[in-house]
């Protein structure tokens, strides 16, 4: 390169040398973006001296050629150079590109040298080239300065490069860069009519008031928010950014609308906004091209903020400019976006307004653009064609609807792209609110939605019978989408027939031009996809009433379960093989669809179940086709320098790979769904068919069929068996590969995606069908990891099901099943045991992000606020107790301690006392019940910590420190008697420990704020047998207290009633003793508290005299004195409350007669 650029005979040929220095400059740039690894080849390697050494003198010699593309080129390359090479070259490269500027004055040369060190920076970024900056900058804003046009355009223009790339770094820079380009701005040698002679007119052809308001730019990105507190500097740039939109050059206007953006976006308060809107809407109407691009620019960056507001403040008309501004460029992408972000902003909440304004811009039309008249007869009267010949092609020239289209010769619709755009628009509309609706059913939105269904239906008819096979399709969809929302929706006037049932003729005449000849692969793909879900939908239950559209899947399925050239649907012949695969598969997933929704509507089973046998296989074989080419390396990897010669059909093959892939990406899941669904119905076809079995061979082996149908069910009970079924690994492959990949669709459709995966994937690992290989060492471990990343970073949705497929596969694990056929103390403790482990620290791992206090990480789930959460809460314990009643008893102790810690800790955090406790109580009495009388040592040192650990959370929760504090204590104490009435024997009534719970129990009965818990808590112990002297004891000094507070009374009544109860469980020698003790205590209440508890205290006696009446009369008769007349009272208003019934109710005899004279 170097002996060309120097070769004496180009100095004849000056084009020639201008040509090769061209090709040189761009080889070299090429070369060194390829050393930095940005090009789409593999990263190079430059880094060696002599290579460094030859670069630098060929990009030197072009950072001086007087041509300005050549020096870009070069100065570019010498900002990858650096970038590659480190340190030490950057540092010699500013040091000779300053020492050039300083020794040499061509304006030229200068200008390269610039551009290279703007480039260095700009390579190389704020933090490593921040070494250089303060020369680079000090360099540059001294030639910003320099008289000569040449010389200040290009330096003003590489210090905004240098201030976009240093970003921060740039800020203390910024005060002087605004005065010096304030300064520059109104000098002379820098105005364009008053330019230096010595110009030569050269500043006629370098816009540099352009230049000055980009350094302005820069500096308002380097300040970014802090614009709102520099109030000198942002008046400055306010200023002078209104200057430059005054500017008649477009260059300047231009960067002023871009100042006004990033200022509207830092520094809203201080940007006029009616002022910024208006001018936009005025510069959309430029005749500069460049400006009405920068305005629409500009316009979507403040729609994208605030729609509504925009359209409030703007003028009227904007609304109908950007139409027909659109109508002029259907690929204007700013529009779009406008239109977009409006949708969104606006849409869910005023679905109507945009149903409206989609069917205004389908049905508005313009004035035609006068043509020149031609003799040429027309054969039909079709409308003015333009662009739409080509896209209605499909629908054939001169149709019905295209004359339909042309009201008027002087009138014309909107181009079929604009219209294309408003469906697509309403397309998005019903998008988002059936997401919407997933999440709130009563969303306004979807009302607004559905007291337009009429329109919506009327305008995606229109479009689907349309002439533009792009519009027919986008109809087609829309249907779908309709009756996949309001499918089962009744109609409000009639609720007996469904809304959706009234549109039967609209809907069926829709899908009849979709299946004519003259039809798309594409528009037939989406019908049949229509003609599914109307099915499935329920709007028709009876098969008879079906009709064409399910003679239509049906005839497609017969069609298209042969491998034949010529399958067709309806009267469309697929034009090519992957339009057939198109439709081959749109086919077999609508299929799909009916046999999910079959465990929904079970009307459906009449319309799958007679084609199941015929279905699986062609499922199956489809799987596998898409398995082959989502796994197998790329075809045309293995091509290599292939001839010409050489296959067609694997060329072919190659290049069509990817579109290929498209085809079975969108219909793989919902195959792989509906084999679920059958493993779930523990259908034998579809065993037989994952295991190669001929589905006819075994059709005839089997002679118990179910309606007829074909299917066999399997044996109930889980079918463990060693090996999978043949299919099993490109079931699990596909499910697998898609979760572990990242989609690149949004949050919502990939969080819907991966639980339905997920919840495909639970039933393919069950035992039937995956046997052992999910626990094969390398499955197993990618298995795990794949979960453990999904519990760490999905919704709560899809970390319930996780859990569900841990808990799954620990209770089939060969472990767990080892573990309940083998003895106690004689099981060998399997290799493969700390799989048990893994699968459980899932679990573990779900609930330590949802509970404060099991993991060192903070938790930010509310779990009051959330129900998705409790509910993962409590699956997550549900299933840690049932994989503890599998473990294996030798490593039960682990998991037994592990399940006590995370309960005592829910118990003790206030933030579930609310929603977790009240759930958690009962799967924790499930797990002690299981627990208890396993007679290991293990399990009554567990037991007593867990009571300990207890007792101290109820001294905790009794000092009053947080809010939750009371409902932390009543939770304690009902934690406390499920433990201590299950586990008795465990723990024992004489351990220190239930001597201090009994004691806090009564503590608890004399507190009005805990009183009525604490009764209940006697009354559980008391009817289990435990610890029955102690509660008594309380309980009846409880009753005979006196103390009259607030809340203490109902406490008493329960205690009351559950002594009573006690009564008749008492053994029979000790009776009379408790009786008369029972009865003391009663009477000393009703003596303390008045005739207010007369009635329920007669209440009382009456259930002891029920209990013994013997005893009872004993008791009674040796009362005297005061207490003999206070018994008398209380029976006699007992007895007056009972005659008084009796007058209401009729005569009744009483169960137990007493003598109400005890003189006698």
């Amino acid at each position: 390169m170097a002996s060309s650029l120097s070769a004496f005979s180009l100095q004849k040929d000056p084009a020639r040398k201008s040509a090769i220095t061209v090709n040189v400059a761009l080889a070299l740039h090429a070369a060194c973006k390829v050393a930095t690894g940005d090009g789409d080849v593999a990263k190079g390697d430059l880094r060696s001296a002599a290579t460094e050494k030859a670069l630098q003198a060929l990009l030197h010699g072009c950072i001086k050629d007087p041509d300005e593309r050549v020096r870009l080129l070069a100065a570019h390359a010498i900002g990858d150079l650096c970038r590659s090479s480190g340190n030490a070259l950057t540092a010699a490269e500013v040091t000779y590109l300053t020492e050039t500027i300083v020794k040499d004055r061509e304006p030229h040369v200068r200008a390269g040298c610039v551009s290279s060190l703007a480039s260095i920076h700009s390579q190389l970024g704020g933090m490593a080239a921040g070494f250089h900056m303060k020369t680079i900058v000090g360099i540059l804003m001294s030639l910003a300065a320099d008289a000569h046009p040449h010389v200040h355009f290009w330096a003003l223009d590489s210090l905004a490069e240098v201030a976009e790339s240093a970003g921060l770094n740039f800020s203390g820079y910024v005060s002087n860069s605004i005065g010096m380009l304030s300064r520059l701005y109104v000098s002379d040698s820098h105005n364009v009519e008053t330019a230096a002679l010595a110009s030569s007119n050269m500043a006629m052809e370098l816009p540099v008031t352009a230049a000055i308001a980009r350094g302005v730019d820069s500096v308002i990105n380097v300040l970014g928010p802090d614009l709102q507190d520099v109030t000198k500097a942002r008046e400055m740039i306010l200023a002078l950014v209104r200057l430059f939109s005054q500017e008649e050059d477009v260059g300047p206007r231009l960067e002023s609308l871009r100042c006004l953006e990033h200022l509207s976006l830092y520094a809203p308060e201080y940007s006029k906004f009616a002022l910024h809107v208006h001018r936009l809407q005025s510069d959309i109407e430029s005749d500069s091209t460049e400006t009405a691009v920068s305005a629409l620019h500009g316009l979507s960056a403040l729609m994208r903020r605030d729609a509504p507001e925009v359209i409030r403040t703007a003028r009227p008309g904007l609304e109908e400019r950007l139409w027909d501004y659109l109508n002029s460029d259907p690929d204007q992408a700013d529009i779009k976006t406008i239109f977009a972000n409006w949708l969104h902003q606006t849409g869910p909440s005023n679905p109507t307004e945009w149903i409206q304004r989609c069917n205004t811009i389908l049905t508005r039309t313009k004035a035609k653009a006068e043509q020149p008249k031609t003799a040429v007869v027309k054969d039909t009267a079709g409308p003015e064609l333009q662009d739409e010949e080509v896209a209605g092609f499909a629908a054939g020239i001169g149709s019905k609807e295209d004359d339909a289209q042309a009201p008027t010769s002087t009138q014309e619709l909107m181009r079929w792209q604009v219209r294309l755009f408003a469906m697509g628009c309403l397309h998005d509309l019903i998008a988002i609110i059936s997401k919407e609706a997933a999440i709130n059913d009563d969303g306004p939105g979807v009302e607004a939605l559905q007291q337009r269904v009429a329109d919506v239906v009327r305008i995606a008819f229109s479009a689907s019978t349309a002439g533009v096979a792009a519009l027919r399709v986008v109809g087609m969809r829309i249907i779908d989408q309709i009756l996949k929302l309001f499918g089962r929706v009744p109609d409000p006037d009639f609720p007996e027939a469904m809304l959706l049932e009234q549109y039967q003729a609209q809907i069926s005449s829709a899908l009849t031009p979709a299946f004519a000849a003259d039809s798309s692969p594409e528009l037939a793909a989406a019908a049949v996809s229509v003609c599914a879900t109307f099915i499935a939908t329920g709007i028709v239950t009876d098969i008879d009433r079906m009709g064409r559209i399910l003679k239509v899947l049906v005839s497609a399925l017969e069609s298209f379960s042969n491998e034949s050239e010529s399958a067709s649907i309806g009267d469309l012949q697929s034009p090519s093989a992957n339009a057939q695969v198109m439709v081959r598969m749109a086919v077999f997933a609508a299929w799909a669809q009916l046999q999910i929704a079959s465990a929904e509507q079970k009307y459906l089973l009449n319309v799958v179940k007679p084609h199941i046998a015929q279905l699986v296989p062609l499922w199956l074989a489809s799987l596998r086709e898409y398995s082959r080419l989502r796994f197998e390396p790329d075809i045309s990897a293995s091509l290599g320098g292939a001839s010409v010669s050489d296959d067609l059909d694997t060329v072919y093959a190659a290049l069509n790979r990817e579109t290929l892939l498209g085809f079975y990406a969108d219909a793989w899941l919902s195959l792989v769904d509906a084999i679920a669904s059958l493993i779930d119905e523990d259908s034998e076809v579809v065993f037989e068919a994952m295991d190669g079995k001929s589905a006819e061979a075994n059709a005839n082996d089997h002679d118990g069929v179910n309606g007829g149908t074909g299917i066999v069910r399997k044996s109930t009970g889980i079918n463990y068996r060693e090996e999978p079924v043949a299919f099993f690994f490109v079931l699990f492959g596909l499910a697998f590969e898609s979760l572990a990949v990242r989609s690149t669709d949004d949050e919502a459709t990939t969080r819907q995606r991966n639980l339905e995966i997920l919840q495909a994937l639970k039933k393919i690992l069950r035992p039937s069908v995956s046997g052992n290989a999910v626990y094969q060492e390398v499955v197993f471990s990618e298995t795990v990891d794949l979960l453990s990343r999904m519990v760490l970073t999905e919704s709560f949705g899809v970390q319930s099901v996780v859990v569900e497929i841990a808990r799954n596969l620990c209770l089939v694990h060969p472990s767990s099943r080892q573990g309940m056929q083998t003895p106690i103390n004689g099981e060998a403790l399997s290799d493969d045991i700390e799989q048990l482990f893994e699968l459980t620290r899932i679990i573990v791992l779900v609930l330590g992000g949802l509970i404060p206090g099991l993991s060192e990480t903070p938790v930010s789930v509310h779990l009051e606020m959330s129900e998705e959460a409790t509910a993962l809460v409590r699956t997550a314990l549900q299933a840690l107790v049932e994989v503890s009643e599998v473990f294996p008893s030798i490593i039960k102790t682990d998991l037994h301690a592990t399940i006590l810690h995370i309960f005592v800790t829910i118990l003790g955090t206030g933030a579930c006392q609310a929603t977790i406790v009240p759930q958690a109580l009962p799967i924790f009495r499930r797990f002690l019940t299981s627990v208890a009388g396993d007679g290991r040592a293990e399990t009554q040192s567990q037991l007593r910590n867990a009571l300990a650990r207890m007792l101290l959370v109820l001294r905790n929760a009794q000092k009053r420190e947080t809010n939750a504090s009371l409902q932390c204590e009543k939770s304690t104490l009902l934690a406390i008697t499920v433990l201590s009435s299950i586990t008795v024997r465990e723990i024992g009534e004489d351990d220190p420990l239930m001597d201090r719970f009994i004691g806090e129990l009564g503590e608890s009965l004399g507190a009005p704020m805990t009183s009525r818990v604490a009764a209940g808590c006697i009354r559980t112990l008391l009817l289990a047998g435990v610890a029955s002297g102690p509660l008594v004891a309380a309980s009846t000094s409880f009753i005979a207290e006196g103390v009259d507070l607030e809340g203490l009374e109902e406490g008493r009544t329960l205690t009351a009633q559950t002594l009573t109860t006690f009564a008749s469980r008492v053994p029979t020698a000790q009776r009379p003793a408790a009786i008369a003790l029972f009865t003391s205590a009663l009477l000393e209440r009703a003596s303390k508290s008045g005739s207010g508890t007369y009635q329920e205290t007669g209440a009382r006696m009456l259930d002891l005299a029920a209990a013994d009446n013997t005893s009872f009369r004993a008791i009674v008769s040796g009362i005297s004195g005061e207490r003999k007349a206070l018994l008398e009272r209380i029976l006699k208003a007992r007895a007056g409350v009972q005659r008084g019934r009796s007058d209401i109710d009729g005569d009744r005899e009483p169960t137990i007669a007493l003598k109400m004279n005890f003189g006698g």
